[in-house]
């Protein structure tokens, strides 16, 4: 069985809230509907449905920010812990991939 590649990339604030951001909209619509099955008043579905999007894309953001400090389940790269301050030259690139490869990091 093939093994998986680990990736280097963190994932950042943006990405987070553009997740949040298309998840609510989803999770909202149907909120909506489901308001308005039972009461029946469209005026009332879009106050839950704003309300609720408000609420929940702060909380969801502040639980997916927690977790992403949560190291428990992530496998870490064993040089993550190296600062890197610069873009790395593609002529750099190639060597450190070259040299990850010959100490099996790498396929």
């Amino acid at each position: 069985m093939a093994e998986k590649k680990k990736s280097l990339a963190k994932e950042s604030h943006t990405r987070t809230v553009i997740k949040a951001i298309s998840w609510r909209v989803v999770a909202t619509l149907t909120t909506i509907v489901i308001v308005y099955i039972f009461t029946g008043e469209a005026l009332t579905s879009l106050g839950v449905g704003l309300f609720e999007v408000l609420a929940k894309i702060t909380f969801y953001y502040i639980h997916e920010r927690a977790w992403h400090r949560i190291s428990w389940g992530q496998n870490k790269h064993p040089l993550a812990h190296i600062p890197i301050t610069k873009d790395v030259a593609p002529e750099d690139m190639e060597k450190i991939k070259q040299y990850l490869q010959s100490l099996g990091y790498m396929d």
